[in-house]
């Protein structure tokens, strides 16, 4: 394997811990823990690490290492402000295009939200709860025919499940309901309200966490 397939490998590999909360905010990392974890010369790594700390994932530590970098209520005001207008407009715009088959594969995903908020039990129904959400918002944002407002919410999306990891509750599927049903009636407002309102309450719930 070429040393640049070695550094994607071991950046992605570490970035989709720090992001699911596996590896958690404060914890220390190596250039010789990694190699030895991932069988890699300690190049890769160094560049994995290089490529993370870019990207706000880590801090460097003189003489020590790094360590991922923690999150304060700042970051969660300023990721949940981001998403709130982003995700309204998204929403607003979806309003306009949105089909029917997306219109459907929406119900189809708050009908599972649903199911397993019934049948709530352990990480596995909490990790596809998650998966859930972030693919409802994906599609919205899709739907905005707008790419570069899609790919702006799918990064937020990724920094909110940093701060997820720290909160038990599922996502409330009536929230999602009431987006669908004003994109469905193709009403621009009432989309972009619904979603603003959703986006807000969940900062709200994590506010509580802190």
């Amino acid at each position: 394997m070429a040393g640049t397939n070695k550094t994607t490998v071991l950046y992605e590999g570490v970035r989709e811990r720090i992001v699911s909360g596996d590896i958690q905010p404060g914890a220390i990392l190596t250039e010789a823990e990694l190699a030895d974890e991932y069988g890699m010369s300690k190049t890769p790594v160094r560049e994995a690490l290089v490529l993370l700390r870019h990207e706000g994932f880590v801090d460097s530590l003189p003489r020590i290492g790094h360590v991922v970098a923690t999150f304060t209520v700042q970051d969660v005001l300023e990721v949940f402000h981001l998403r709130a207008i982003l995700e309204a407009e998204a929403a607003g715009l979806a309003a306009d295009r949105i089909t029917e088959d997306e219109i459907a594969a929406l119900r189809e995903n708050r009908d599972e939200e649903s199911a397993l908020l019934a049948e709530a039990d352990g990480a596995d129904a909490y990790e596809r709860a998650y998966e859930l959400n972030v693919a409802f918002h994906h599609r919205i944002g899709r739907a905005s025919g707008n790419r570069r407002l899609a790919d702006l919410i799918k990064r937020l999306m990724e920094d909110m499940r940093r701060m997820l990891a720290f909160d038990p509750r599922f996502v409330e599927p009536q929230h999602h309901m009431e987006i669908i049903e004003a994109l469905q009636r193709g009403d621009r407002a009432a989309a972009a309200g619904a979603m603003r309102r959703h986006v807000e309450e969940t900062k709200a719930r994590l506010l509580d966490r802190f």
